[in-house]
């Protein structure tokens, strides 16, 4: 691991306290005090609870990507595939669904179940290492695959805890089943996300010892939050219905400041305090009309034309799933400067000019 002393006041995008929050203290917090305080089960309270979450953050973060992809030509002239073809490979899927309900909707149900989590992780490394790059450290590849295999490692884990045996699950009223994996898995997933856990604190300790300097915290932060995510929260179902929300405000605070810095530069804008509220109202209330389109419009207009209600959701909500994980694997990529730089910006560079913000720096 090699590491360049930056700014202090680079490593985070908004605060000390607020990323801290936003990235995984806050629901760390949430799952200590469901636990403490209140039933494992999924209450109606929490059920309620979790549903309104979703209209004000979890389909909108939805919405953020296809709103990136899909906002500038030239983003989908640079990913044609991603932008035309991904859309139709999951319209078919859905269009089967709704013609085969009991022979194609399951498998395409399934898909989205086991592909979310594998999604969940990619950005949790994503952020891992986003917020290394902030604090001046670069992994080496020992490194980054001991980092990489322990958050793959929860998900993993997570995944073969629920696909052991025979059982038949619902999402929706479409009954789906497991994979019946044998009871052994589960033994070895476990031990890999710990042997993982082990090789990465071994390693990223010595090369600390190393540099004579400390990782910041918040660069591992997202992978222990995924850990109690996937691990003890996965068996606390009260706390798993807010996995999602907390995985949308991850999402949510990092697409913000990239939206705001890339408009910004492309405008030629000056940076103020009525910019970062003008920009940020604009942009979070187009996210959250589309969310409402994607999630609960198009379900509704599905029913309208004979669909049940809750089979349309499932379906559809599934789909719209299926594109965000499709493009949020080209659209982060960090080898590109055009979203590499942007992604270095915190909240001063946004409400003062230049001079200004280097004056209180």
């Amino acid at each position: 691991m090699t590491t360049q002393a930056p700014a202090a006041r680079k490593l985070y995008f908004l605060s000390a306290p607020l990323d801290f929050a936003l990235v995984g203290a806050l629901s760390i917090v949430a799952f200590v005090a469901l636990r403490l305080f209140y039933t494992a089960e999924r209450t109606s309270s929490v059920i309620t609870l979790g549903i309104q979450l979703a209209w004000i953050c979890n389909w909108p973060h939805f919405a953020a990507t296809s709103y990136r992809l899909y906002h500038s030509k030239d983003n989908v002239r640079q990913y044609p595939l991603t932008a035309l073809l991904a859309p139709l490979l999951v319209a078919c899927g859905a269009l089967g669904s709704f013609a085969s309900p009991g022979q194609v909707a399951p498998y395409f149900i399934k898909l989205v179940t086991i592909w979310s989590p594998y999604h969940f992780s990619g950005q949790t490394l994503g952020v891992c290492l986003i917020y290394a790059r902030r604090a001046g450290f670069s992994f080496n590849k020992k490194e980054r695959f001991a980092l990489s295999s322990f958050i793959y490692s929860t998900f993993i884990a997570q995944t073969v805890r629920y696909e052991m045996g025979l059982q038949t699950f619902n999402d929706s009223g479409i009954p789906y089943p497991s994979l019946g994996l044998p009871s052994w898995a589960g033994t070895a997933a476990n031990i890999w996300m710990a042997a993982s856990a082990v090789l990465l604190v071994v390693m990223l300790a010595r090369s600390c010892a190393k540099a004579r300097r400390l990782l910041p915290p918040i660069v591992l932060l997202p992978a222990l939050t995924q850990w109690v995510w996937f691990a003890p929260g996965g068996n606390w179902r009260s706390f798993a219905e807010f996995v999602p929300f907390f995985h949308s405000l991850q999402y949510l605070m990092i697409a913000w400041s990239l939206q705001l810095k890339e408009r910004l530069d492309a405008g030629g804008l000056i940076p103020s305090k009525r910019y970062v509220f003008s920009e940020s109202a604009r942009w979070g209330l187009k996210n959250f009309g589309l969310g409402a389109a994607l999630f609960w419009g198009l379900p509704h207009l599905a029913a309208l034309m004979g669909a049940p209600l809750a089979f349309s959701t499932g379906v559809i909500v599934g789909a719209v799933q299926l594109h965000h994980f499709f493009v949020d694997g080209v659209i982060w990529k960090l080898k590109r400067r055009s979203v590499s730089s942007p992604l270095m910006v915190d909240l001063s560079e946004l409400i003062r000019p230049p001079q200004a913000a280097e004056a209180a720096a």
